[in-house]
């Protein structure tokens, strides 16, 4: 028993002994051509891959071009300064053609790259087809997809492209497993020599929780080995082809009214320039004008739109615009002139008609005199 407390005592003092010893590696150093080849000693068990079926444990990392060369190297394998492990990634947005067509084609370029999509999206607004997609290339092949999506496109609108050096990441990670793997195989000598179940049960513990950081640091340098050897793109299409189209804030409207009309463009190239036609003989060249219609009846609004690079859309909308008969200036004037002509006639029909009938007026108001003549004799008798 007080053996067994002591090689538990003695094993913090390995792994301070391991730590200092980190440099050293156990295993068999050999050329070929220009690619450098460690043999590990120590059996790797098969790692499950980030990207599908599991890799073994000696794996490829991605380098810097000026490296001349890549290392290849098992897990407990240190990096030396001249050999770089940088993640890459591209940020795209490009124009193209045929958005349906593009997509297919960079699905196909992704696996002859030696990669895959990780992610697609296509959808529709306005009649236009937009899409992104996310996918991985070998990482050798980074400026050859750049090439390739220039090719595919007929304009680049941004492209943005990054490297993240996470080579002393894998670096530190290597140490750490180690000193873990020592530990392991000390605590598994230790199990060999305990002589009770709670020492057993002990060391036990002790040998999971060190597999179970084991496992951890593992997968941490196999994604980092991975997102190295395999560079991201992150790429969004949108359309070429230019499609124009409008609306009005009203269509039926009193005469002498104005509508403003608003255009909804996509795809192209911007800036894009308008003609607009109202359908009344007048024109215009804003992008959102006001128009005033001074007649009734039903009017055709046309617009056409050119973008930046000469492709052109025309949009017609028949009898889009429906004016009815209202108020106007001219209309108040020609109404108060009729109106003054009328009473100007009936007048004239009076005094006509007052010049004809003169005699019977004047019998009459002489009947009506003497009548009231003789009222007012009888009433001064009385």
């Amino acid at each position: 028993m007080k053996k067994l407390w002591f090689l538990l005592l003695l094993i913090p003092l390995l792994l301070v002994a391991v730590g200092c010893a980190g440099g050293e590696l156990a295993g068999t150093p050999n050329w070929e051509g220009d690619t450098y080849h460690v043999t590990a000693t120590t059996t790797q068990t098969m790692l499950s891959g980030s990207y599908g079926a599991p890799v073994p444990a000696t794996m490829t990392v991605g380098q810097d071009k000026s490296s001349g060369g890549s290392l290849t190297a098992g897990p407990n394998v240190p990096y030396t300064s001249s050999d770089r492990m940088v993640i890459k990634n591209a940020y795209i947005t490009i124009v193209v053609d045929n958005v349906s067509s593009v997509m297919a084609q960079i699905t196909t370029l992704a696996t002859n790259f030696g990669g895959f999509v990780v992610y697609s999206n296509v959808g529709e607004d306005q009649n236009q087809l937009y899409a992104s997609i996310s996918f991985r290339v070998l990482a050798e092949r980074f400026d050859d997809t750049i090439a390739a999506l220039h090719n595919l496109a007929v304009d680049v609108k941004s492209e943005s492209t990054n490297g993240q050096d996470v080579t002393q990441d894998y670096t530190d990670l290597n140490a750490k497993l180690r000193n873990l793997e020592a530990s392991e195989t000390q605590l598994l000598a230790l199990m060999t020599k305990a002589g009770t179940v709670a020492d057993i049960l002990s060391v036990q513990q002790q040998l999971t929780s060190t597999r179970e950081q084991i496992e951890l640091i593992k997968g941490q340098m196999q994604y980092l080995s991975d997102s190295a050897r395999l560079a991201l793109f992150s790429v969004t299409l949108q359309q070429s082809k230019l499609i124009a189209e409008f609306t009005a804030d009203t269509r039926n409207i009193k005469a002498g009214t104005g509508v403003q009309f608003t255009p909804n463009v996509s795809g192209g190239f911007s800036p894009y320039t308008y003609e607009w036609d109202f359908g009344d003989g007048k024109t215009s060249t804003e992008a959102q004008p006001t128009h005033v219609y001074n007649s009734e009846g039903n009017f055709t609004v046309t617009l056409k739109v050119t973008d930046d690079k000469g492709g052109t859309d025309v949009a017609t909308r028949e009898n889009y615009i429906t004016v009815a008969a209202g108020w106007s200036a001219g209309g108040v004037v020609d109404s108060a002139w009729n109106g003054l002509v009328a009473f100007g006639h009936g007048l004239g029909a009076f005094f006509i008609g007052l010049g004809i009938f003169s005699p019977v007026w004047i019998a009459i108001l002489v009947i009506l005199y003497f009548a009231w003549w003789r009222r007012r004799k009888k009433s001064k008798k009385a």
